[in-house]
């Protein structure tokens, strides 16, 4: 049919523009938040493309509802004022069929959703986990900067180095290290680079040094020279999955009576469920009346869009919390607004028909 290929060649090529630029606007604020956290010392350079290029998929499944809506809502209320689906109402198209053509590509959009919220998303968090524990400043060894005394372990270590080499190379190092027994060891190198074992336990390896121990009751320093030790640091730092839901599996978070896995099982499923509901909001808000402008439908719609999704969030929360059962969970904020928007497009539809009725009396006559 040639209208629903020229209405959905609309919305697609709409919805790719839209969600385009909002990547844009996205991507250039987080190049720009992790370039001015890498000038400050706290993650590495080259780690700021590799966040983003984590971070992108995750941020591809947030704008694709509210993209889609504005398109729909562009589309459309161009067409409005153009007076084209003036002419379509009158060739016998009802508001439910144009609902019909718009389902078309939302439901490829609800796959594509589906996929990226159920599989994708919570691997891309694990990811972004993994790149943040390894590339920032989080991998407590990488603390250690040139000219500053930095404490480990809660105080009961600390590391200082004059200079760090472009290839790591540190000088003149110096490590205070407190003992179990209240005894402490002084360690002294010319020179010394970091290493982190396949466990994620790191060291700092010193060549041509020297080691002061001091025991408890004891005046005396036990003095000590080596050609190359190996100093410990610190051990990796756990990555517990479970402390950030987001990176759970979904197959996880299925068949449990925990509240936290309810809430975040049902967050994933209401994003392609919200390009459906988005859709029918978008259809019900873009009717306009002759000569309208076709952004004035924009801003009311844009305030419905807003509730929806802030009552899904507060959903969320008070099923976090255990404020309400899993049963009632988000699924009520979908039905509610899914319910009123079929109301008001069976409104439309039946305005038309009447229309029409009224008009087949008037021929007879």
């Amino acid at each position: 049919m040639i209208l629903l290929r020229y209405l959905n060649r609309e919305l697609v090529n709409m919805t790719m523009a839209i969600i385009l630029i909002l990547l844009l606007i996205v991507i250039s604020n987080m190049f720009v938040r992790y370039l001015s956290i890498a000038s400050g010392g706290n993650i590495e350079a080259g780690a700021v493309f590799k966040m983003i290029s984590v971070m992108l998929p995750k941020y591809i499944a947030y704008l694709l509802p509210i993209s889609f809506f504005f398109a729909i809502l562009i589309v459309y209320g161009k067409l409005f004022a153009n007076n084209e689906l003036t002419v379509i109402f009158a060739c016998g198209i009802s508001w439910f069929q144009l609902l019909k053509f718009i389902f078309i590509p939302a439901l490829s959009l609800f796959i594509i959703e589906l996929i990226l919220t159920i599989t994708i998303l919570p691997k891309m968090d694990q990811n972004y986990f993994l790149v943040q524990k390894t590339t920032t400043k989080n991998s407590l060894i990488s603390f250690v900067q040139p000219g500053k005394i930095i404490p480990f372990s809660d105080g009961k270590q600390v590391v200082y180095t004059k200079s760090i080499d472009s290839d790591g190379t540190m000088h003149d190092i110096f490590i205070y290290q407190q003992k179990p027994n209240n005894g402490s060891t002084i360690i002294t190198a010319p020179t010394g680079y970091a290493q982190t074992e396949a466990n994620g336990d790191q060291y700092l390896v010193l060549a041509n040094g020297y080691f002061y121990d001091a025991r408890p009751g004891s005046a005396e320093l036990q003095k000590g020279q080596f050609a190359q030790a190996t100093q410990f640091i610190s051990s990796k730092v756990t990555l517990d999955y479970n402390a950030s839901v987001e990176a759970v599996p979904t197959s996880e978070l299925t068949n449990t009576d925990n509240p936290r896995y309810q809430a975040e099982f049902q967050w994933r499923l209401s994003f392609p469920i919200a390009i459906l509901v988005s859709s029918l909001i978008a259809l019900a808000m873009c009717k306009m009346r002759p000569r309208q402008s076709r952004y004035n439908k924009i801003i009311p719609a844009l305030l419905v869009f807003i509730i929806y999704f802030n009552l899904l969030s507060l959903s969320k929360s008070w099923l976090n919390n255990g404020n309400i059962p899993g049963w009632i969970g988000l699924w009520w904020v979908h039905f509610v607004f899914a319910g009123v928007m079929l109301f008001i497009l069976k409104q439309y539809n039946g305005q038309i028909f009447a229309v029409k009725s009224k008009v087949g009396k008037m021929g007879k006559i």
